[in-house]
């Protein structure tokens, strides 16, 4: 026996090994990352899910047909690729055939596109008919008729063309499809395992599957208990297919986000959103910061004075934002248009398509000829005892001074700035009792719409849908715009619309940041909708 050649051989196998070890360690994988979820998820079922909890754990779990990179540009997900017919109405998914399904209670099965046609079957199911997201979805060839019962879901315009092509046909073409595919709602549902839940399904550990990155391995919650949590582990199989970093997820179950940033400075999470400035917690500059809200004044449009549409256009057309636009801090920009940068369409920021600068209404020959002659009509010498009511949480009052500034010097109106309590604020809301309001508007999806529908919503407080005739027309040609420029288009007039007016003056853009260990690398966030993609994301101890 020749001992030299096995111990050369052996030698050669250890130094491998420890060079296979030593590179596991430097590309930063099998790490457990730690987040906080600020309440219990409500169903991880994701034609049904709605909460940003909910979500932020399916999108960890499941793998949809097209995702949105760190760019937010879209991208094959469990499709190998795809093609889009030549009118815009055939989208033909090619998936990837080594997908695996896998459930803490043993199922296992492989991916098809018979999962996927399940899904979309049940968000229009005519005999249950409570999925939220009907109308999103209503582009799809016969959704609207099978959701209505009057046809078979097998006529719904989704189809497995074999085990691994699926076809979806559109009742008319649609610009914002493929950016609908990215959502939680498009995810797969295993008809077998669904099945075999019992009306459980997306409820518990045990009734709940994966096909993505991570699958659920325990997920305990008690609202008598202050040590709730999820634990996600990595999917294998998956994993050997498109590399998982991460050996894990535990999520905790906080009941409160304002324990985030606690959490975070204990060592006890590795990442969290702050939603609001903070130069404590940023001083560490391991953050990516978001454009995300959009804070403005809206007027009472029911008080003697601001029923006036040209005293409200005088207002907004007579302060210049360059006065305040080189010195805003704490997260803020100047804002012209009611979109901030952070949201985007097909991958494209939205201000870069549309520049807010085209929204600008200053002009102060026409603001003081408007007020002038306004004042006149309405037999006004002055407008006096008029406040901006402030909530104490808003951290850029004192920029607000320089619109005051320029509304005395150039129209002589006088205009105080009153900060309130959060219950004070409310109440003047729900009482009527304000003439001039600071705002926030931030919702929680990157949908340029959603900040539009904060002016039509009837039930929205503040605004009472004040503008939904104005703006409504535009939101419902966007659910049929067939292509980029045409939705273009009916974004501008939209947002120009509701700046026009007067009715609010945007102001400021402000932001939100991801924050996390200066070790993790690689960790992809989602503004808006508040998910953390952990697949590829590496922690160098």
């Amino acid at each position: 026996m020749n001992f030299r050649k096995i111990f050369t051989v052996l030698l050669a196998v250890i130094m491998m090994c420890t060079l296979l070890t030593a590179c596991e360690e430097d590309d930063g994988s099998g790490y457990t990352f730690r987040a906080n979820l600020a309440s219990n998820p409500q169903n991880l079922d994701p034609q049904l899910a709605e909460d940003k909890e909910s979500k932020a754990v399916i999108a960890n779990m499941m793998s949809g047909l097209v995702k949105k990179n760190a760019d937010g540009a879209i991208v094959p997900d469990a499709a190998e690729s795809y093609t889009i017919s030549d009118d815009g109405l055939t989208y033909t998914f090619e998936l990837k055939k080594n997908i695996t399904w896998e459930s803490v209670s043993g199922f296992k099965a492989n991916m098809k596109s018979d999962d996927f046609v399940f899904a979309f079957r049940r968000i229009f199911d005519s005999e249950a008919l409570y999925s939220p997201y009907v109308d999103d979805f209503s582009c799809i060839k016969n959704a609207l008729a099978v959701a209505r019962g009057e046809k078979d879901k097998s006529q719904l315009g989704v189809k497995a063309t074999s085990d691994h092509t699926l076809q979806i046909e559109l009742e008319y073409p649609y610009f914002g499809f493929l950016d609908l595919l990215t959502t939680t709602a498009a995810m797969p549902c295993n008809e077998m395992f669904f099945q075999s839940t019992k009306g459980r399904y997306g409820l518990a550990a045990e009734t709940t599957a994966s096909n993505g990155a991570f699958y659920m391995k325990e997920w305990n919650f008690d609202p008598y208990w202050d040590n709730n949590y999820i634990i996600m582990r990595r999917n294998k199989s998956n994993a050997a297919n498109d590399m998982v970093y991460p050996y894990s997820i535990n999520y905790f179950i906080t009941g409160d986000s304002s324990r985030d940033a606690e959490s975070y400075n204990k060592g006890d999470i590795d990442c969290f959103v702050l939603e609001n400035y903070d130069k404590k917690l940023l001083s560490s500059g391991n953050y990516q910061q978001y454009n995300t809200k959009n804070y403005g004044l809206i007027f009472n449009t029911s008080s003697k004075y601001f029923s006036s549409k040209n005293l409200r256009t005088a207002l907004a057309a007579s302060f210049s934002r360059d006065i305040y636009s080189g010195v805003l801090e704490n997260g803020l920009t100047a804002a012209y248009g009611i979109v901030p940068d952070s949201v985007t369409i097909m991958g494209k920021s939205y201000r870069n398509l549309i520049p807010d600068t085209s929204m600008d209404m200053y002009n102060v020959n026409m603001a003081k000829n408007l007020w002038r002659n306004e004042m006149a009509a309405q037999d006004m010498v002055s407008i006096d005892g008029i406040k901006i009511t402030v909530p104490e949480s808003f951290t850029g009052t004192d920029y607000l001074k320089y619109i005051t500034e320029q509304w005395q010097q150039n129209l002589d109106f006088y205009c105080g700035i009153e900060v309130v309590s959060q219950n004070e604020y409310d109440m003047k809301i729900a009482d009527g009792t304000y003439e001039i309001l600071l705002v926030e508007i931030s919702p929680d999806t990157c949908e340029p719409s959603a900040f539009f529908d904060y002016f039509c919503d009837e039930s929205n407080s503040i605004t009472k849908g004040a503008l939904k005739g104005t703006v409504y027309g535009y939101l419902y040609g966007l659910g049929k715009a067939e292509s980029l420029s045409k939705a273009i288009t009916l974004y501008t007039s939209a947002e120009k619309d509701i700046v026009d007016s007067a009715v609010y003056i945007p102001l400021f853009y402000g932001s939100e940041y991801f924050i996390h260990d200066v070790k993790a690398k690689d960790l992809t966030y989602h503004p808006f909708s508040g998910q953390v993609d952990f697949r590829y994301a590496k922690y160098f101890d």
